[in-house]
């Protein structure tokens, strides 16, 4: 297949995309932030900016996998390996996050809150509050799924980019770093109890709007650059099987 420099453009768009849905996704949930009571989110299926916040989702976890495979791209002649085991990490933590918010949209709001919220049986009403309230458990498995497969992407990218020219070195720097501020959230999550990540909160509304603007930027000042050493990684067995067959 030949990536052209178009395609690592779009790959920035993406990137550049994914900065104001993370925004959307850490930011927008402040708003509603006071529904703490149980009859209080059932009402959140009404509301339709928790809604549209969703749905952001969904189209953020697309646009994340799109993005690192366009980066992941020009490092797979040095690290083919490590970038192929990080971006199937990538693709594990869109696959799981669209999961999980698919279930909240259509599950969640649409019928269980939904049931709860219009039925007058009291026996129905226990029971759609119990379905609702056990699911807890399977959106917390989900999340340290989603959440350890995003941090081992970064991790394995991290590495493949600091293998690769300068170009991208600062890249790999730059994701380490993304890992290891993950990392207080992600031991939160094995343990069960939030005890480091409080401390790091400002990571998902700060850090990494800034970070994938920075990487958009990035790819598509490199979109020329990309385009030619994805060429060059696919041209280099041809000409061995040339001169072989010469």
């Amino acid at each position: 297949m030949n990536f052209t420099s178009r395609f690592f453009r779009f790959g920035a768009v993406c990137a550049l995309l994914t900065a104001l849905t993370t925004l959307v996704v850490h930011v927008m949930p402040n708003l509603w932030s006071d529904a703490m009571s149980f009859e209080q989110q059932v009402e959140l299926r009404l509301n339709p900016l928790y809604l549209t916040n969703r749905w952001v989702v969904l189209l953020h976890c697309a646009l994340v996998v799109v993005s690192m495979f366009a980066l992941g791209l020009p490092a797979m002649r040095r690290a083919p390996a490590t970038v192929i085991f990080g971006f199937l990490a990538f693709a594990g933590f869109g696959f799981t996050e669209t999961l999980r918010t698919a279930i909240s949209i259509f599950a969640i709001n649409r019928n269980w809150r939904a049931v709860y919220a219009s039925s007058v049986d009291p026996a129905t009403r226990e029971r759609f509050r119990a379905f609702i309230e056990s699911y807890s458990g399977t959106n917390d498995a989900l999340f340290f799924i989603f959440y350890t497969a995003f941090t081992v992407g970064l991790i394995c990218y991290g590495i493949a980019f600091l293998r690769t020219n300068g170009r991208m070195s600062q890249l790999g720097i730059l994701f380490m770093v993304w890992a290891l501020l993950n990392l207080p959230g992600w031991i939160d999550a094995v343990i069960g109890t939030e005890l480091l990540g409080r401390y790091f909160e400002w990571v998902g509304p700060v850090f990494q709007p800034v970070t994938r603007a920075w990487i958009g930027v990035w790819l598509w000042r490199n979109a020329g650059w990309a385009a030619a050493s994805v060429a060059q990684s696919g041209c280099a067995p041809l000409r061995r099987v040339e001169k072989l067959n010469g």
